[in-house]
């Protein structure tokens, strides 16, 4: 505010500086003030990224008449310059004359840069929110594509099985699902209707646990903040929040106190005359590892997912047949000039509540002054929390995590202190809560939650409605974490069942649950590949059967009755020939016999996606018959639903009938980042 944009490219260098590092021009010469990295000239305030060029763009397509693969390297425009390089995609051109000569930038596929193009100068803003500078409306447009594109893949994966399949000569029992012919003939190739973006409530701030690595500046001075670069390529400098759009007032209230602290203590000498430094990455010593600070009840309410839906001006190809609706539902604008702002990132209905844990290596340090040393560092933590602006805050956990491993990734079992008094905590003493979707959540010291409470909101509200579970259903919350999926569905369902690997995280489960008095869950702690099997063989057989088991929604393209080899049997005998019986009595299909009538199972895995075993005994189990996957990771998510999606055998049903993507829906949970979440709903 108050100056004129500087012309950037997307890791955050003058396009001037930048142009100097390539070996060909970054941008075309349309204006030397421009390509200087000012914007002056009539021009202040005006460039922009324009998500909307791409109706003057022409985009260059690579024909495939089955994959409908897109090749966005090259861009061109008649009244601007087509710029092509190594990292960035960048157009740079002018809207016309008719719109006054307005110079735009249009962003495409932004990519990873390496870390040592930019070295120590590097900001910190471009490692840890790269798209700080972006508007909110192209970040959106960027992550909207980004799951598109998975969606493709996903599609582009199924076909590729198919030609194998009959490269194997097998062309004559392989079928292509007849999702996969709609989506080419209808979606461009997308496996299912994307219905749109839900935007982050919570622009700034939004982050309710944020780490912060402890090491020397470019200055060599102990810093509280993020790594400028990786390990491996010689760069250990950390640089502080001070300007990251993403943490919150809270997280750097602290995070410059904790800083202050320990520069000031610098000079401080214990007992055998060595200084309790900063950890040293290099030499695998020190003592200052990690700050790591977590919030609860901060986040304002969300309200109703639908108002945060936006949906894309060049979405016509996700409406599927129906075209008058398409141009009803899916021609809105993607944004109004307000979704640059969103709701403030503290709520003011009630205190927050704040934890703190300094991780440290206790290793060749004097045990009395470690002591001493923590407890003044508590102290200097607590007198900045009671005088913070906006407004003070109260520190409710303090603790010391003790880890002497190379990296800060501790493991589950790390020891906790308290930081003041020195005390072994344990799980249930040092917990602090979190309202999301109308509930009370207990939140240990290394259990998993998501990290935007406002967008997690919205994101849980949309797959507890395409879950569409009802009172007589038995919900699977497979990677549960705290339960905050399965206890949001617990009073609309029969049973649920939830499993994590984090043993921390199922204690806070049983307590969320028992806080909020739900009664019919059950926290299972174990790898979700060893005890799911267990779990569905064990409560498949109290399903009500299916007169169509496993097919209720699905479209798959059914082999005849002589390439199946089951000639003059009807088509639910041939799917499941020699597994049901189909002529069973009345009394067996009764329903009052029966617990559930079906399994749904929600997914919610981190971003290497659910092991193999996990998708084996969901395809194999016709009982689950819908399946609500929740990914932090599009491209994993793709592998994982062409695994559930695709036919196997010469009948398509080895292993399991195919689950049919019916319908998809990005979230941002991560303003400012390229991570985008994704939901996909699969049935069968």
């Amino acid at each position: 505010p108050g100056h004129a944009p500087t012309a950037t490219t997307e890791s955050g260098i003058s396009m001037k500086d930048a142009s100097q590092k390539q070996s060909r021009p970054i941008i075309a010469p349309t204006s030397k003030r421009l390509r200087e990295g000012s914007c002056g000239d009539g021009y202040e305030g005006q460039i922009r990224i324009n998500s909307r060029r791409r109706e003057n763009c022409r985009r260059t397509e690579a024909s495939s008449e089955e994959y409908g693969s897109r090749d966005s390297s090259k861009v061109a425009s008649a009244s601007g310059h087509e710029a092509d390089y190594d990292r960035e995609r960048i157009f740079v051109g002018t809207n016309g004359p008719e719109k006054g000569g307005v110079p735009t930038i249009c962003l495409l596929d932004p990519q990873p840069e390496q870390a040592s193009a930019v070295g120590l100068d590097r900001d910190i803003r471009d490692v840890v929110c790269p798209l700080w500078s972006t508007p909110y409306e192209s970040q959106l447009v960027y992550k909207y594509r980004k799951v598109d594109d998975a969606m493709c893949k996903l599609t582009k994966a199924i076909i590729k099985q198919s030609k194998q399949e009959r490269s194997r000569g097998l062309s004559n029992r392989s079928r292509v699902p007849g999702w996969v012919i709609e989506a080419n003939k209808l979606r461009g190739g997308c496996a299912a209707p994307l219905l749109g973006i839900l935007r982050s409530p919570v622009l700034d701030g939004y982050r309710n646990k944020s780490e912060f690595s402890i090491g020397l500046d470019v200055n060599e001075k102990p810093t509280v903040g993020f790594n400028i670069g990786l390990f491996k390529e010689g760069l250990t400098a950390v640089s502080g929040p001070e300007n990251c759009r993403h943490i919150s007032p809270i997280a750097k209230t602290l995070a410059s106190a904790l800083q202050s602290f320990i520069r000031s203590e610098n000079d401080g000498i214990d007992g055998n005359g060595h200084h309790l430094p900063v950890w040293n990455k290099s030499t695998g010593t020190g003592f200052w590892r990690l700050l790591t600070v977590r919030e609860g009840g901060v986040a304002p309410p969300a309200g109703h997912w639908v108002k945060w839906k936006r949906t894309p001006l060049d979405n016509k190809k996700h409406a599927g047949a129906d075209a008058e609706r398409a141009h009803v539902e899916y021609f809105e604008p993607m944004l109004s000039q307000k979704d640059d702002d969103g709701l403030p990132s503290l709520s003011t209905s009630s205190p927050p509540e704040v934890m703190v844990i300094i991780q440290v290596s206790l290793s060749g340090h004097d045990t009395c002054t470690v002591r001493k040393t923590c407890k003044r560092a508590a102290d200097v933590l607590r007198i900045a929390a009671s005088h913070a602006l906006p407004r003070p805050f109260s520190l409710k956990r303090l603790l010391m995590q003790v880890h002497n491993g190379v990296s800060n990734a501790a493991g589950p079992n790390a020891q906790l202190f308290d930081l003041e008094n020195g005390n072994t905590s344990t799980a249930k003493q040092i917990s602090i809560s979190e309202n999301l979707c109308g509930l009370r959540f207990s939140l240990s010291a290394t259990a998993f939650f998501q990290v935007n409470t406002c967008a997690a909101d919205i994101l849980y509200q949309i797959a507890g409605e395409w879950a569409s579970p009802h009172g007589r259903s038995l919900v699977l919350d497979i990677c549960c974490g705290t339960g905050t999926i399965g206890i949001t569905l617990a009073k609309k369902v029969q049973k649920v069942i939830g499993v994590d690997i984090v043993e921390d995280a199922i204690e806070d489960a049983k307590a969320n649950a028992t806080v909020n008095g739900i009664t019919n869950c059950e926290w299972i702690a174990g790898r979700a590949e060893n005890v799911l099997p267990s779990i569905l063989k064990t409560y498949a057989p109290l399903v009500t059967p299916s007169e169509r088991p496993g097919l209720t929604k699905a479209r798959y393209s059914a082999p005849s009755a002589e390439e199946s080899g089951s000639e003059g049997l009807s088509w639910p005998d041939r799917c499941h020939k020699g597994e049901l019986d189909v002529s069973m009595d009345n009394a067996i299909r009764d329903s009052k016999s029966y617990p559930f009538d079906d399994i749904v199972a929600i997914a919610d895995p981190p971003r290497a996606g659910l092991h193999r075993n996990v998708l084996l005994a969901l395809r194999k189990e016709s009982c689950v018959r819908r399946l609500v996957y929740v990914s932090c990771n599009p491209d994993t998510m793709a592998a994982d639903c062409a695994e559930l999606c695709k036919p196997q055998g010469p009948d398509g049903m080895s292993g399991g009938v195919p689950f049919t993507p019916i319908k998809a829906m990005a979230v941002d949970l991560f303003p400012h980042t390229r991570h985008c979440e994704a939901v996909v709903l699969l049935e069968r």
